[in-house]
């Protein structure tokens, strides 16, 4: 069956409508999705990754904003953010977290930040501990073992499950798919 221009127009443009009706920064996957893939990403690396993740698995994706950006100059917001880590500040998110007791496996990116995850990943864990879930870490950093990340993620989300972890330098994250697609399967079996 052919579909007008018309017709195909129409639909295109229904879909469009519904996806901005979502809560902001959350793009739904299929119905029935019990996976979910939150994250901060001031790069685009980490949101790559993720990406990837939720088409792979079919999973709804959530990005983690915050109201006070970032300097985009690495030299001009690296102070700040090591102090935030440091003393475990709180940094304002602007991402409207959903109810997210629909869910039972939730993919957990950031980057890695001085020994720990991001400021906005620790912010949210901080609000949402992620219960009863099982949580799959994804961690990038420029060299360094994400351990201390892994060891937060695990220290906020006691009451989770906490799988194994993904790791990649950022400059191995673009040919990273096929270690990250089997990842991936593993923790959904």
């Amino acid at each position: 069956m052919e579909f007008s221009t018309s017709r195909r127009s129409l639909l295109l443009s229904t879909a469009a409508l519904s996806l901005t009706a979502l809560t902001p920064g959350l793009l739904r996957a299929a119905e029935g999705s019990r996976a979910i893939v939150i994250y901060y990403s001031r790069t685009g690396t980490v949101e790559g990754l993720a990406q990837e993740i939720a088409r792979h698995a079919k999973a709804d994706i959530l990005r983690l904003d915050v109201k006070v950006p970032y300097a985009e100059a690495y030299e001009d917001m690296t102070y700040g953010a090591q102090e935030e880590v440091r003393t475990n500040a709180r940094r304002e998110l602007s991402t409207v977290i959903p109810d997210l007791s629909g869910y039972d496996t939730v993919f957990l990116g950031s980057p890695y930040w001085w020994g720990s995850i991001s400021v906005p990943v620790n912010t949210f864990l901080m609000d949402h501990p992620l219960a009863g879930k099982k949580v799959f870490p994804f961690i990038v950093s420029a060299s360094s073992s994400p351990s201390g990340a892994v060891s937060r993620i695990r220290e906020r989300c006691a009451q989770a499950t906490v799988g194994r972890h993904f790791h990649v330098t950022q400059s191995r994250a673009g040919s990273a798919t096929a270690a990250l697609d089997r990842w991936v399967d593993e923790a959904l079996k």
